[in-house]
Order: structure tokens, then sequence, then C-alpha cells
């Protein structure tokens, strides 16, 4: 049990092999027993696929940290993640945003890396998502420096700023997740089963918007969305501890519907018969004595019908017969003069 939690919590699509503390985070969420950590140290030193797809990190370089997003989606990151082996859609090239407030990741496969294709492709995964940054950053790149990228950014009133040649470290967040991104791809690409990159990026995409952010404290998802994301390995083991329980319930939910929907029928069908006696009960009154001779017999007598709780039993209406004394009709029914 212990091993299958590891691996769906590791070696699966949807975590994306991910480091040692992110992993020890993802299995924590859901499950605890004693000597997890070195349960959790053990199996990622010990994947194959880390091991021969990984490197070291290197030593972390100087920021300047004069440029600080106060809000989500205020300041953005791009870069190019080139180059990639081709697909079947003929996709080479994959482009990145990152919002520098959460952490958040998404990505595009592209074929064609043009100016106009960026500017297209940023349109669609962060525009109609999350509206327009302030702030845009991006290396050097011919394509970002465009004056077609240039004048999408201006049309979008987002300031967009490029790093200083050679001083990756100005963008140091997007760099470093170009290379948790590559390394996750590797490790997948180099199974014949996965040599379509572009057809798992967005799996990998999402356990890294799953996964721990040990600067941030939480996952970037949460911090976009407000809550976290439902994952395959806590819903299935849910409905497992539910079992037979929540089939019951649904049972239970569906029966006292049906009641209360046979409740507020028979409520509406009395509304709408006391409704028209009293409505015909009206107009007879305002008929004329000319007019009401004219009216046959069967159709002077009005039937009230009385409204009645809706959890009593159903009774059958009383008939009420005319009293023909003065000409007057009795309590509950009509007046004629004759």
């Amino acid at each position: 049990m212990v091993q299958e939690i590891l691996q769906n919590c590791h070696d699966s699509l949807e975590e994306g092999h991910q480091g040692i503390v992110r992993t020890y985070h993802r299995v924590k969420a859901d499950y605890y027993w004693k000597g997890l950590f070195a349960y959790v140290e053990k199996h990622v030193r010990s994947c194959p696929d880390c091991s021969s797809s990984k490197s070291r990190p290197h030593l972390r370089g100087y920021s300047p940290g004069n440029i600080l997003a106060e809000r989500p989606f205020q300041m953005l990151s791009m870069d190019f993640v080139i180059p990639l082996p081709k697909t079947r859609r003929g996709n080479t090239a994959l482009l990145l945003f990152q919002c520098a407030f959460t952490g958040f990741v998404m990505g595009k496969a592209m074929a064609d890396t043009s100016a106009l294709r960026v500017a297209q492709a940023f349109e669609e995964c962060v525009y109609r998502r999350y509206g327009a940054p302030s702030l845009i950053r991006h290396d050097r790149d011919p394509r970002f420096m465009s004056e077609v990228f240039q004048a999408f950014a201006k049309m979008m009133q987002s300031m967009s700023r490029a790093t200083l040649s050679y001083r990756p470290q100005a963008n140091g967040q997007q760099e470093r997740s170009v290379k948790t991104v590559i390394q996750s791809v590797r490790v997948y690409a180099e199974d014949p089963l996965h040599q379509d990159w572009d057809e798992i990026v967005e799996k990998l995409i999402f356990a890294i918007n799953n996964s721990h952010d040990s600067t941030r404290k939480d996952t970037p998802f949460y911090l976009v969305h407000g809550w976290d994301a439902r994952s395959t390995l806590r819903a299935m083991s849910s409905s497992l501890k539910r079992g037979v329980s929540r089939q019951s319930d649904a049972l239970a939910w569906r029966r006292e519907a049906n009641r209360q929907q046979e409740i507020a029928l028979g409520m509406a069908k009395e509304y709408q018969a006391t409704e028209k006696a009293r409505r015909a009960q009206k107009h007879n009154e305002s008929l004329s004595r000319a007019e009401r001779a004219t009216v046959p017999e069967s159709t002077r007598t009005a039937s009230p019908v009385t409204l009645r709780s809706p959890m009593t039993p159903t009774r059958a209406h009383q008939t009420r017969t005319r009293s023909r004394y003065s000409g007057l009709e009795t309590e509950h029914g009509c007046t004629w003069n004759e």
C-alpha cells in the first residue's frame, strides 16, 4: 500500500517526478505513517528516471530584487523552452508563462514561433483567463523584442521589460521553471509511450502548479484559485471510505425529493381549483338578473375547494346544497335572487 501511494504521488503524470520536499508535502496532504519523510526520500533518491534525467541544482545567483509583485498576475514572466523533439503535430517549442506573485505556470506548445504567434499565444493563455498584466518580463529574444509583440503589449497597456544580456538572474524565477519543465519532459519523453511531449505537457504543468512551493509555503494552484485541486488518488480514496453509505444517501435524497415534488404538485392543483371556483363565483355575482336566467342550472352552483395542509390526507370535498329559503344560498354557496 505504501509503495503504491509513493508511486502515485511521484511517478505518475499527475505528479510529474517532483523532488523530495514536494513529494513529501504531496503525500502528507492525504496520508501519514511513521517515518513518512524517510520513505519519501528513499523512493525519490532510488527513482531511476529522476537520477538519469535530472542534474544537481547550481549555486543560486544574485537577483536584483528591485521589482516585486503585489497581487496575482500583476507581473508576468515568459520564456521559450527550445529545442524540443518534433512531435507528430509538428510542435518544436514550448512557450511558458509564470505569475511572479503566485508562481503559477502556463504553457503553450507551438510549431510556429514567430512574433505574431507569440502574441496570439499570450492572448490565449493569459489575457483571456486572467486579464492583462501590468508588467511583462522576458529576455532579449528577437520574438519578444519585435515590433509586433511590443505593439501588442502597448495595446494591453502592459509595460514590457527585457533583462540585461548575459544576466539570467534578473529573470531567475522563469529560468528555474524552464529547467523544471525540461527535466519533467525529459523523464517522460524517454518512454516510448510518451514520445510526443505536447500530449503530456499540460499534465506536467498541472503537477508543477499543485506542488508545494517552499518560498510561498503553499501550492500555486491554491494561491490563484483559493482551493486545492482534487487529485485522482484523493477522489479514489474518498469513494472507498464512503462505500455503500454514499449510495444509500443518494437514494434517500432522491426519495425525499420525489415526496416533496408530490406534495407541491398536490398543493398547486388545489390552489388552481380554489382560484377557478372563486373567479366563477365572482363572475356569476356580477351578472344581471336577466343574464342569470340564461345560465344553465348546472353551472350556477359553484364547488369551492378549501386548501388543506400538505401533511394531511386528501379528503373528498363535501357537496353543498342550495337552500331555497327566500332565494338565498347557504354559507359558502352562491347568492341567487329568484
